[in-house]
């Protein structure tokens, strides 16, 4: 912050019972106030006590306290000149921080319309582009979609647009046109422009960065419409009082009806990929909120398929892509079957000229660029794949989950009945199973109990969050696995069965052992991420009987302690251990401080992990980063991640590289070629003698180069020999 100093004569300027303008502790713009007391400070500064009055446009600060600069103040009927405007300019950073470039505007328009040079001198070259991209739809009335990789800066993007079209010049000027409604009446309403109002709607755990980051770079008169003061936020902008609303999906859902009696001139959607499902009430919601021009931002537009691509498309510019129907037909189906590793020329040669017109299409309305635009702003990235061997105990209950009659069920769904009717078993005699339960709602359950399994078999001890089918599944496996398990039945009878974090019951928990002890021996910093909280509490058990010094972050945490574990973590050398949530971690946090990431489980959405990873890979990371996925090897596990690859690649070969290397002979969506990675029998299976999936793809491929890990876990007759053996490489997959 600028600070200017004064002299005792600044007092005779001033009078105790003065009425002037101070800015407002809630968002900053001057509000009608009374000086109360004047004082000189022994550094010859003079600040003023004052207290807000009901003047005040919003009532907001009516009748509190608080002390300014007299500086600061200002006299209804004058209004500083530059040198007061230069105190004022938003935004302003300290030279060691950031070296600002030629204070000049960005010129948008021929009319004038342009990005206040003290944002314009902050930007690099592609966010300026990125601005004029957002602007030439708005002043054509069409939507967009900005889908730039995380960390390049889409937040900025969106303000230099805003500062451009409501005319902000970043100065005083700004704070003068922000004055209090008793002042802004006196002016003729003849002259008076109807103001243009933007909404942005983001996710909660981002809301209120958005808040900081306008207050950051610009005299904006934002309001958050959430919570108790929705209505009133909602009413002040209505009145012309504000010009930006933020708000959240959820809140607008409920409120849509509220939001509809404004005229928006635009929304502009954070997470736009939350809009991908065009059968979720959220998507419903988006579309019908009523507004001239939409703007999405979103770094993962395609995260499964492309219909997600075609959903988020649909909604910013409708109909640009045609029907679902028409869309799938003409681009999805024959770019995904292009994809496949044994396709024929004819449907390759398709497949690609498909994704040349939908780039074609795309370039209009989306505009992407990657992390590559920073390349050498960043360190390096090394990223790893540890196939973990799973321990005998855990290799038993494995299996024994696989024997059970309800996933034989499963497997024999699709094959035709016995009684010759000629349809499928679970369309005929076998609908449900021994207890009445429908086939078809045992896969979930049997999955999520597989994934436990291949973590740590402690995860199997029920929790108040574990449904009641659940349950009784787990505790049938349980009787038949554990009694061939008479020690670790009577351990569990000692102490609790979720306090069980011993390495020895988990393949991932003994090379996770070997990993933090050879990390932090060398001060690095680690983040550990897990998607399930329940294994965050297994891993912190082990964490305590290991006496490891350690922070934790997961979705029941508190907006202000994630600041202040996020800080800790980064400043305190003795803190070198954060067990993250997956989602709870994977928005909005700043963990430069690391540069160990370890994701102990995989998700099917390749952009979790990814904003996992970037939250220590980011701009202002000073060490090079490494990167490990624990997989447990030849499980369901190693089926998530290639769906991961599988994923990428897609992306991959719609953002316009075509020849992206084709790996699997499996095709999402065509139940006649489920390969290596769909379909229910993929799924139920375990392979084990240490077979990986992953190894016989890439030898199919002839790439073998170091990168992927196996680390092999040997049982108490061997003496728990350990072995990590590079065997194969990373294939080109998720970064």
């Amino acid at each position: 912050m600028m600070m200017a100093l004064t002299s005792t004569a600044d007092i005779k300027e001033w009078h105790e019972g003065d009425r002037c303008l101070a800015p407002s502790l809630r968002d900053g713009t001057l509000q009608d106030v009374t000086i109360q007391k004047l004082t000189s400070t022994a550094y010859g500064e003079v600040t003023a006590l004052v207290r807000f009055t009901a003047q005040c446009n919003d009532g907001d600060d009516e009748g509190q306290e608080a002390v300014f600069p007299v500086c600061k103040l200002q006299r209804p009927d004058t209004i500083h000149q530059s040198s007061a405007a230069s105190a004022n300019e938003k935004p302003f950073f300290l030279s060691s921080q950031t070296s600002p470039g030629p204070s000049e505007p960005l010129v948008l328009s021929t009319t004038g319309v342009a990005v206040p040079y003290t944002i314009n001198r902050y930007l690099r070259h592609y966010q300026k582009k990125g601005i004029q991209f957002i602007y030439d739809n708005y002043a054509q009335s069409r939507g967009c979609i900005l889908g730039d990789d995380m960390g390049l800066g889409k937040t900025i993007q969106v303000i230099g647009f805003l500062a451009a079209v409501l005319g902000k010049t970043g100065t005083w000027e700004d704070i003068e046109k922000n004055r209090p409604q008793f002042l802004l009446t006196q002016i003729d309403s003849e002259h008076c422009k109807p103001p243009k109002l933007f909404l942005i709607v983001a996710p909660l755990s981002v809301l209120y960065n958005w808040k900081e980051e306008l207050d950051t770079w610009g005299h904006f008169r934002s309001v958050v419409a959430h919570g108790l003061r929705k209505d009133e936020e909602l009413a002040r902008i209505r009145k012309g009082r504000s010009e930006i609303a933020l708000t959240t999906y959820e809140t607008l859902r409920i409120g849509l009806e509220q939001f509809n009696s404004i005229d928006w001139c635009a929304v502009i959607v954070d997470e736009a990929h939350k809009i991908k499902n065009p059968n979720s009430q959220i998507t419903a919601a988006m579309k019908e909120l009523r507004c001239r021009v939409r703007v999405g931002l979103t770094g993962t537009i395609l995260q499964n398929n492309l219909e997600e691509l075609w959903c988020v498309m649909d909604w910013a510019i409708p109909n640009c892509l045609g029907s679902l129907g028409h869309f799938k037909n003409k681009f999805a189906d024959p770019i995904e079957l292009g994809q496949k590793h044994s396709v024929t020329k004819r449907a390759l040669a398709t497949g690609r000229s498909a994704v040349r017109s939908l780039a074609r299409k795309l370039s209009q309305w989306f505009l992407r660029r990657t992390k590559s635009l920073i390349k050498d702003q960043l360190p390096k990235k090394d990223d790893r794949v540890v196939y973990c061997s799973l321990t005998s105990f855990q290799q038993a209950v494995y299996q024994a989950v696989l024997d059970t009659e309800d996933v034989t069920l499963l497997l024999r769904s699709t094959e035709k009945c016995d009684c010759r009717s000629g349809r499928s078993r679970r369309k005929c005699c076998y609908k449900v199973n021994a207890k009445g339960v429908r086939v078809k709602d045992l896969y979930f359950s049997y999955l999520a109990i597989l994934r436990k399994v291949a973590n740590h078999v402690a995860l199997l001890q029920s929790k108040g969050n574990t449904s009641k089918k659940q349950e009784q599944y787990v505790k049938d496996i349980c009787e038949k696995v554990f009694q061939n398990f008479p020690d670790f039945t009577e351990r569990c009878k000692q102490e609790s069965f979720e306090a069980m974090s011993d390495p020895m019951y988990s393949g991932k928990m003994k090379v996770l052992q070997r990993l933090l002890k050879h990390y932090l021996l060398r001060k690095d910093k680690v983040l550990l991420f897990s998607l399930s909280t329940k294994l965050l509490d297994v891993l912190e058990s082990y964490c305590m009987a290991e006496g490891l010094e350690y922070s934790r972050l997961d979705g029941n945490t508190k907006s202000r302690e994630r600041l202040k574990i996020v800080k800790d973590f980064n400043s305190c050398p003795d803190i070198n251990l954060c067990l993250v949530s997956t989602m709870a971690g994977g928005l909005g946090l700043n963990f430069v401080g690391a540069n160990i990431v370890v994701l102990f489980d995989p998700t099917w959405n390749p952009a979790n992990d990814l904003q996992a990873i970037d939250r220590a890979y980011r701009i202002g990371q000073c060490r090079d980063v490494t990167v490990f996925r624990l997989i447990s090897l030849g499980t369901v596990e190693e089926v998530i991640y290639l769906r991961q690859v599988y994923k990428q690649q897609l992306q991959c070969s719609v953002m316009g590289k075509e020849s992206a290397r084709r790996y699997f002979e499996a095709v999402q969506g065509a139940g006649d070629q489920k390969g290596e990675l769909f379909g229910i029998k993929n799924v139920f299976r375990l392979q084990t003698q240490g077979t990986c999936l992953t190894r016989k793809i890439l030898e199919r491929e002839g790439r073998m180069e170091v990168g992927v890990m196996t680390a092999t876990t040997h049982t108490d007759e061997e003496k728990r020999r350990k072995s990590m053996d590079i065997i194969i490489s990373l294939m080109a997959g998720p970064h």
